[in-house]
């Protein structure tokens, strides 16, 4: 799934189309239609905190969403249960097929609830957020701007390692981070 808070985010702070599709790591495309629809929507930027990506992405497209009749399946107790008893994931989806039956909602099929499965375990959570690499320098800059902000000598390197980064792929460092415009 596309970080949609983020290409939000990102256009708050005023940068170009093109940009942001540098900095998120999706297609201008994406990037064009998500703010349109953020707009048809009159929401306001930049977006709560609280607000999680999965919640905004059913508001910008509630057809997309999840499928009504199906029996979401509590991945959780799922691989809880599985290592307890150390069964394999098809017996597990066998067993949240019997589940589904009994609750009156239809299942997903064995390759959804495997792709589910699969998210599951590799982000803690139910969607999956494709973050580019410039996303996570830019966190890492960040921790290191906070890290060494009381040492002058090492946050000029940090802010010299950003000039560059920033200069390299045509961004605006002012339209990314909340840079201290004074000295110390």
């Amino acid at each position: 799934m596309t970080d949609y808070k983020s290409i939000l985010l990102y256009y708050s702070k005023g940068n170009t189309n093109t940009q942001i599709a540098t900095i998120c790591g999706c297609s201008r495309t994406t990037v064009i239609k998500t703010i349109k629809r953020a707009k048809e929507l009159n929401l306001k930027l930049p977006l709560p905190a609280t607000l999680r990506d999965a919640d905004l992405y059913l508001m910008l497209y509630p057809k997309r969403g999840k499928k009504q009749g199906y029996y979401v399946p509590d991945i959780h107790s799922i691989e809880k249960d599985r290592r307890k008893r150390s069964f394999s994931k098809y017996r597990a989806w066998q067993k949240y097929c019997r589940v589904a039956q009994r609750e009156g909602y239809k299942a997903y099929s064995k390759s959804r609830f495997y792709s589910l499965y699969n998210e599951y375990g590799s982000m803690g959570a139910r969607f999956h957020i494709k973050r580019s690499n410039n996303i996570g320098d830019i966190l890492g800059f960040t921790i290191l701007q906070s890290r060494y902000s009381n040492d002058a000598e090492s946050y000029e390197f940090v802010q010299k390692q950003i000039d560059d980064w920033c200069k390299e792929r045509r961004l605006d460092k002012y339209k990314i981070w909340n840079l201290r415009v004074s000295g110390f």
